[in-house]
């Protein structure tokens, strides 16, 4: 799990991967607002702050993809996922755990799960505590909601996660399971985490040069509107 300053969220992103089964592996990105102490208290299976020498201007999104690479490849784990810290990721199948899911589709052939993305908006800005039974409303219209999503695979040998910035995890041999996966994204939670998540932490640091690889454009819009809490007349709403 990559995670800079997501400490809103983070408790419940890792407890829920702690009891799906999931061993957990935190790659903090110097986080300032204590998300690493948040991370620290969980029985993890690794933590560890990245780059070493301390974070930069610049966000180094291939350096970190590349090391989330070497990290998965050196693992023992029989599957990988490739997760990011606001996130909740289900099974396609209610009440089933994701390492059962995994085993299910390795049993049936499969090497590699795909994700449907539905991305969760804020209506108000009261939220505080576990995002999915506060955050109701939800659009699948976004720039990731058109890209594929394999990010999670049979740990059978290195995969490249860098080649398609993060979004797919590349092997050779790859099966990927018609049956995709459910990934619920929380990016924007209120106004002020919404305004400082976007326009100091994310647009500024990003590396132009992977700009002009047409990388990191999920914000573009948002830091345009700077419409952090939506209407819920013009979302969906996720079933109870």
């Amino acid at each position: 799990m990559c995670v800079y300053n997501e400490a809103d969220i983070l408790p419940w992103t890792l407890a829920h991967l702690i009891e799906q089964g999931v061993d957990v592996h935190v790659i903090d990105n110097w986080s300032t607002d204590g998300s690493d102490r948040i991370a620290r208290q969980f029985p993890l299976a690794g933590f560890e702050r990245f780059p070493a020498e301390g974070n930069g201007p610049i966000f180094r999104w291939e350096l970190l993809l590349h090391h989330v690479e070497d990290l998965a490849n050196a693992s023992r784990a029989s599957w990988c996922i490739h997760h990011d810290a606001d996130e909740i990721r289900r099974s396609s199948r209610p009440t089933e755990p994701l390492i059962d899911a995994l085993r299910r589709m390795d049993d049936a052939g499969y090497n590699a799960a795909d994700h449907r993305v539905f991305c969760f908006h804020p209506v108000d800005e009261l939220y505080v505590g576990d995002p999915e039974p506060y955050f109701r409303h939800y659009s699948d219209d976004g720039v990731d909601h058109r890209l594929s999503h394999v990010k999670a695979w049979k740990n059978q040998g290195p995969v490249s996660l860098a080649r398609s910035g993060g979004h797919q995890a590349e092997f050779s041999g790859r099966r990927i399971c018609p049956e995709a996966m459910i990934l619920k994204h929380y990016p924007i939670r209120s106004s002020q985490q919404g305004a400082r998540k976007v326009l100091q932490e994310r647009m500024p640091r990003f590396d132009p040069r992977e700009r002009a690889k047409n990388w990191h454009v999920q914000y573009d819009r948002l830091a345009q509107t700077q419409e952090w809490v939506r209407d819920p007349k013009t979302l969906r709403e996720w079933p109870v």
